[in-house]
């Protein structure tokens, strides 16, 4: 199955915030991964859902680690680095059931 690029983003920040937090997260994840990344995501697709809060984003950090699933995280700066949103690279099989962002 094809791998894609998740972003898991908090929801209980504006829509704006959201959709900005996604995309620091996909950079971030580019960065720390860049030689991995190149080699199974090829450009492909970014699949952005969204999660409560930051306990919630927590939690998946734990979840993700146990998996084996390479991910990133960002903490935002002006939220006193609260992290805000995390990106991982997978096929998608652990993500099920979570909705899209800025549904």
């Amino acid at each position: 199955m094809k791998k894609r690029i998740y972003t898991l983003t908090r929801t209980d920040i504006s829509k704006g915030q959201q959709a900005v937090q996604a995309g620091h997260s996909l950079a971030q994840y580019i960065i720390d991964w860049n030689p991995h990344l190149t080699k199974k995501w090829d450009n492909g697709s970014i699949i952005n859902l969204g999660l409560g809060s930051e306990k919630s984003l927590k939690r998946w950090i734990a979840k993700l680690e146990k998996a084996k699933i390479p991910y990133s995280i960002f903490r935002e700066p002006d939220m006193e680095y609260e992290i805000t949103s995390i990106a991982a690279l997978d096929n998608g099989e652990i993500f099920k059931g979570i909705p899209l962002l800025l549904n």
